[in-house]
């Protein structure tokens, strides 16, 4: 549950939706982003508070302000309140999603909304990401 801003060619601010199990994932994603192969940084603007009415107000915010969402997917994504929440909000605001699936040899769960919404997932690809990305 992160807001960054991906620079590119041109800027792109990203909110990252994922369960807090797996910030591993989320840490990873920023890692590999500020390979020189690519062009991208990540500048992180977490929302650390419990899941209330200030939580949500504040997240809706970040979300109004990102280009697209991406959806981190592991064991309990699709089960975790927060993550769906930030995922309707993104689809009511207008904002594309993508799902990421954190690993290549699983088939997690994917969250009823980007089934719903027939938004595109990825299996974890630095590569396939970004191009994802840059596609806006």
């Amino acid at each position: 549950m992160n807001y960054y801003t991906l620079s590119a060619k041109k800027t792109k601010r990203v909110f990252i939706s994922f369960h807090a199990e797996d910030m591993f994932a989320k840490k990873l994603l920023v890692e590999q982003a500020k390979s020189e192969k690519f062009d991208l940084e990540f500048i992180n603007y977490a929302l650390n508070e419990p899941f209330d009415d200030k939580w949500k107000t504040q997240c809706k915010e970040r979300i109004k302000k990102a280009a697209i969402t991406i959806c981190l997917i592991g064991k309990e994504t699709s089960q975790r309140d927060a993550v769906i929440w930030e995922l309707n909000t993104s689809y009511a605001l207008g904002k594309r999603v993508l799902g990421i699936r954190i690993f290549r040899d699983k088939n997690h769960t994917i969250p009823q909304p980007i089934k719903n919404n027939n938004s595109k997932v990825l299996y974890w690809n630095i590569n396939d990401i970004v191009a994802e990305l840059n596609k806006d």
